[in-house]
């Protein structure tokens, strides 16, 4: 359920945010050296900066989610098949986008993040397809639990924590990119597309082979997490 993906042609796509080099796991707050700004007293932080602070601990922010369904999960067949359904899902949109963006997607430097701004494929439709595929292995694994409650205290976790991040990196890309990520901000929506895409005009990638290695981490992730559930619920019902 934690992030990571970047980088390709002069069009499509980026990190996990919107486009560019720039969006989702790929870049990290500027160094120190580099005229960065001082950091303001906690109560004066704006979104910005805690989607700052949350892209540097995105790695650690899923673990209490992650406790908490293993430890609460009350899943049956039908929550179960759910899931894992809305996990691939997930999972597919995540491959499509790495696809466009490249291992540039899990870098943590700006500085080897890549040059272009990337707009094509998934980034055609949402800034930040990524997260998408993200939040959608997070539902996902939320109802295979077969908890209601867990659903929503995810999707709200989910929600607050991306929200920033993506506030944070729409801030470094509009530095890097000036008006070129401004005017497609004002084209392309942030989560939910506008336009839907066809079999006719949906753009696929050359290759989707970097893709799958890039996702490797995350493809074991969600099996161990698929496979614990299946684990507990399993043991939930055997008689002591």
């Amino acid at each position: 359920m934690s992030d990571e993906n970047k980088e390709p042609p002069v069009s499509p796509e980026s990190t996990d945010s919107a486009v560019a080099v720039a969006g989702g796991p790929t870049f990290e707050r500027h160094s120190e050296t580099e005229g960065s700004r001082s950091r303001p007293a906690w109560s004066e932080w704006s979104a910005e900066d805690i989607g700052e602070r949350l892209f540097e601990w995105r790695d650690y922010t899923p673990i209490p989610l992650i406790a908490l369904v293993l430890f609460a999960c009350e899943p049956t067949v039908k929550s179960a098949v759910l899931g894992t359904l809305i996990v691939v899902l997930g999972e597919l949109v995540r491959i499509y986008s790495v696809a466009f963006i490249g291992s540039v997607s899990r870098t943590r430097n700006v500085e080897t993040a890549g040059s272009a701004l990337i707009t094509g494929g998934p980034f055609t439709y949402v800034r930040n397809p990524l997260y998408v595929g993200n939040f959608l292995i997070t539902i996902g694994l939320a109802v295979f639990s077969g908890v209601s409650w867990i659903v929503f205290v995810a999707a709200a976790l989910f929600s607050f924590q991306y929200y920033c991040i993506v506030k944070h990196e729409e801030r470094l890309l509009i530095g890097r990119f000036g008006s070129a990520y401004e005017d497609y901000m004002s084209h392309v929506p942030a989560w939910f597309p506008a336009k839907w895409p066809t079999l006719q005009n949906l753009e696929w990638p050359i290759t989707f082979s970097p893709a799958l290695r890039s996702e490797r981490r995350t493809l074991l992730a969600i099996a161990f997490m698929l496979i614990s559930l299946s684990l507990l619920s399993g043991s939930a019902r055997q008689p002591f």
